[in-house]
């Protein structure tokens, strides 16, 4: 029993803890993994930040950008988002960041963490540091109880309200039941697809938890991919590869028979600047594989073959420099860079394919972090709507930030309400009797089902009968995940019986995200539709929404919300022609300036 409860133990659930401790509640905290060591969070290789402007005038960073002020900043995200972004939450975003930014950057120095300044105000860091140095305020705190390795399955509510959540310990197998006044989803995004870059359990289990309770869920057709190794097949789905724009790398990217993938030279000088460098490479190499173009991976290769061995020992160094500040000398995480190298050397090419990193779909929130469920907060990769339809700035930002208001608002709201208790036997059969299914899909199936139904028809291009045929198999899948077969018994460490109650959750997903795509019948942001290729503002200017309604699927509209930034207007705009023409891609990532 607890007065706020948090499921998700990365920077999100962490920052939502803290500020709830600090109005004097009593708060759990769960993680399926270890709290501050597990999800998204230990994967980062990127950076957080705040307006140069702050970052200068308050905290006393002479080298900040004092240019990139909160206006540029919260205008480039509506504008680099292709104006879908509901401005209330942009204006959180920037408004709020600047100190809970500084207030884990303080944590960092006191855990004697590496964090690596750079312009505009950009703090660059290993996933590890950013779990230490997140743990460390959360061991400053008082009235927070850490319960690691407990994967939460069901939230639990009284009539309209969560009221708590059911979970399962992965060791034992043993139900938990948590009740609290308010509860606090952290829970990161998801990833439908086969080549995924971050961590696997990225399966929606916020999302579809939320969505199951009643919440509404936004955005769903947006996914950001980026460039991803694909040899040597020990790091397969590390994101190195796309660091090679960043640190002077000279290479043509290439199709299965060598021919260039060309792009025009003004979006490469982009590239170099701009987090646009995922919805260009998405663009290109997403048509080019989508054309027939690609490996038998679904790849396409690093052509290195203009470049000495200097140059290319020259680049490999330059990278190794720069990540020693994080990493072991000659590793990124733990890829050899030198092997990386070797193999570019040999070959004069690598191949790369384009993984699945980040979900913009998510839970519909308030700039309170309020869901439309009462006593049920959101914060991080698990929403939607600050970003829009193309996320430039920093998730790592978004989910410090909005976490650290979701603790806020649920204490502020919920603290003086009455615990509640439901019997939850009913939900606690649900699970246990997946173990009497016989003859059925099994968890693994189901799994590699989804990937395989999602990797053909919502993956990087779009069309209605890719997604019809999606839709169609998704559904298929679901009668079939009703009779889901678990071989083994037991219920302690049995990953075959989370996996399947996981691979529902994945499906819900994966689903929403082909019924959103299907209806926005344009190009705009991460979304590409090789039926509907042209950025049509007269029509999809929108966002949409998805809740149940008597067990079925209703979809619904709504303009974005709208504060101070007039969204454009006009009809059909090639996809390109439209970015140039609006001046996108905020230039936020600086690589070698330290201060």
């Amino acid at each position: 029993m607890t007065d706020v409860l948090v499921i998700g133990g990365g920077g999100a659930g962490i920052t939502a803890a803290v500020s709830a401790s600090k109005l004097g509640a009593e708060v759990i905290i769960v993680a399926k993994g270890k709290i501050g060591n597990s999800g998204n969070t230990i994967m980062i290789g990127g950076s957080y930040a705040m307006d140069g402007e702050s970052a200068f005038t308050e905290y006393g960073f002479e080298k900040a950008d004092r240019g990139l002020t909160k206006d540029v900043l919260f205008n480039s995200i509506i504008n680099d988002g292709f104006h879908i972004s509901d401005q209330n939450l942009v204006k959180q975003f920037v408004d709020e960041s600047p100190w809970i930014v500084n207030e884990v950057r303080v944590w960092a120095e006191e855990a004697k963490q590496t964090f690596k300044f750079g312009r505009p105000a950009t703090w660059s860091m290993s996933g590890r540091a950013m779990g230490r140095a997140l743990h460390h305020g959360l061991s400053k705190s008082s009235n927070i109880t850490e319960i690691d390795d407990v994967i939460i399955v069901e939230l639990i509510k009284d009539d309209s309200r969560v009221i708590g959540a059911l979970g399962i310990d992965i060791f034992t197998g043993e139900f938990i039941k948590i009740s609290s006044k308010a509860c606090v989803l952290a829970t990161g995004g998801y990833q439908p697809f086969s080549l995924k870059n971050t961590n696997s359990d990225m399966t929606g289990d916020g999302l579809a938890m939320a969505f199951k309770a009643g919440a509404e869920l936004a955005d769903m057709e947006f996914l950001l991919f980026l460039l991803t190794a694909l040899e040597p097949n020990e790091i397969k789905g590390s994101i190195m590869p796309v660091y090679f724009s960043f640190f002077g790398f000279k290479f043509k990217i290439s199709d299965r028979n060598g021919n260039e993938i060309e792009i025009p030279d003004e979006l490469k000088s982009i590239k170099q600047k701009s987090e646009l460098c995922k919805l260009i490479d998405l663009y290109y190499i997403g048509n080019a594989i989508s054309n027939g173009r690609g490996t038998n991976q679904d790849g396409v290769f690093l052509d290195f073959s203009d470049s000495t061995d200097k140059e290319i020992n020259e680049m490999f160094d330059n990278l190794i420099d720069y990540y020693q500040n994080f990493y072991r000398k000659g590793y990124y995480h733990s890829d050899n860079v030198n092997e990386y190298r070797d193999i570019v050397l040999q070959n004069r090419r690598i191949e790369v394919g384009m993984g699945n990193e980040y979900t913009l779909g998510g839970i519909m929130i308030d700039e309170k972090m309020r869901t439309s469920v009462n006593g049920l907060y959101a914060a991080g990769e698990c929403t939607s709507g600050t970003f829009g339809s193309n996320r430039v700035a920093d998730a790592v930002t978004e989910m410090i930030v909005q976490g650290y208001r979701a603790g806020q608002t649920a204490v502020e709201e919920c603290l003086s309400f009455e615990h509640k208790q439901v019997d939850t036997s009913g939900l606690v059969k649900k699970y246990t009797d997946l173990f009497h299914n016989e003859n059925g899909i099994t968890a693994i199936e189901a799994n590699l089902k989804i990937e395989q139904i999602s990797d053909k028809g919502i993956h990087f291009i779009r069309n209605e009968d890719g997604l019809k045929l999606a839709i169609k198999q998704f559904e298929a899948l679901e009668e079939a995940l009703e009779n889901v077969t678990i071989t083994s018994k037991s219920k302690k460490y049995n990953m075959e019986w989370i996996r399947a109650i996981q691979a529902k959750n994945r499906l819900i997903c994966a689903k929403l995200s082909a019924l959103m795509a299907l209806e926005r019948q344009e190009s705009r942001g991460l979304h590409l539709r090789s039926d509907f290729p042209y950025v049509n503002n007269d029509d999809y200017i929108i966002r949409q929404f998805a809740r149940m309604e008597k067990g079925k699927i209703k979809l619904y509209t709504r303009k974005p919300i709208i504060t101070t930034y007039d969204v454009p207007v006009g009809g059909n705009y090639k996809y390109f022609d439209y970015i140039l023409q609006h001046k996108m891609g905020l230039e936020n990532l600086v690589y070698n300036e330290e201060g």
